[in-house]
């Protein structure tokens, strides 16, 4: 796994008595020599800042993994899907016929480095790296090289939540009532959440994966940009709500949508519980 030596320093100094790394490979420069497996520590990290070294390769496991969420939960996000190898193998066909039917083009997230061995030396090779895009065409191409046992830890690409509350005066309400419901539904999606402990997702981060659109003729440009998994509208639909609405689903047949007329806080845990079945579904298998 890729591993910045800034992010490694600052795990280092933030758990010094706990935080531990191995090498995947040798490293062999100027006074540094660093077999693969070896632990990796702070004085070797400013050795190789000196040298110029912005990144280093260090060994994958479950554990390292864990520091570098706690840590940066936006940048080392946890996967929400534990697959065995024939599921992910289905899945990924599954995803490439949905494809074939949008615009949208879906596929997997690896979470960590998926190893498998050189067939010519023994050694570990990295077959698929942690953050890598993973399509039934490139799956295809490397499967062979994977053990059949293995587990993957993935996320889908689709991420996120719009909040769609357009502030245009329609249906008798005015700007500052529709100002108010988007507040409203911002602050459910962001602090109730917390509150009532309620998981969206394991990859889902509240305070980095609302995404506010209040003008209509955005939507669709956002949703491409976002790669958003949901849209909740804010109130009762209107024909300028339609009509973007109707734009998003032309390019995307799939798209996940649902309309909260009126949230308030007795209903608040409902809405969220709504929210995380409308979130992890799939349109495609209804």
């Amino acid at each position: 796994m890729k591993a910045p030596i800034s992010r490694l320093k600052e795990l280092f100094a933030k758990y010094p008595s706990e935080f531990r790394c191995a090498y995947f490979n040798e490293l062999k420069l100027d006074r540094i020599h660093c077999a693969a497996g070896n632990d990796v520590t702070p004085s070797d990290l400013s050795r190789l800042s000196d040298l110029g070294f912005q990144e280093i390769e260090i060994i994958y496991n479950v554990t390292v993994y864990e520091y570098f969420h706690n840590a940066f939960p936006a940048e080392y996000r946890k996967g929400s899907l534990r697959l065995d190898f024939f599921e992910i193998d289905r899945m990924l066909e599954e995803l490439d016929t949905i494809n074939g039917l949008s615009k949208r083009k879906r596929y997997f997230i690896v979470i960590g480095d998926i190893y498998g061995v050189d067939s010519k030396t023994g050694s570990d090779i990295i077959v698929i790296r942690h953050g890598e895009k993973i399509d039934y065409k490139k799956w295809n191409s490397i499967k062979r090289y994977i053990d059949k046992n293995q587990r993957f830890f993935c996320r889908p690409s689709e991420n996120g939540i719009i909040l769609f509350v357009s502030f245009k005066p329609e249906n008798g309400s005015t700007y500052v009532e529709k100002f108010w419901k988007h507040t409203d539904l911002i602050t459910a999606m962001v602090s109730r959440r917390k509150d009532m402990r309620i998981d969206i997702s394991s990859d889902f981060i509240p305070e980095e994966d609302v995404i506010s659109v209040t003008d209509p003729g955005k939507l669709l440009e956002e949703y491409i940009r976002s790669n958003a998994r949901l849209i909740i509208i804010g109130e009762s639909i209107t024909p300028s709500y339609r009509e973007a609405l109707m734009r998003v689903k032309e390019y995307d047949r799939f798209v996940r949508m649902m309309v909260v007329p009126s949230i308030d806080p007795t209903t608040i845990d409902h809405f969220l519980m709504q929210v995380k079945m409308m979130y992890n579904s799939n349109r495609w298998n209804k």
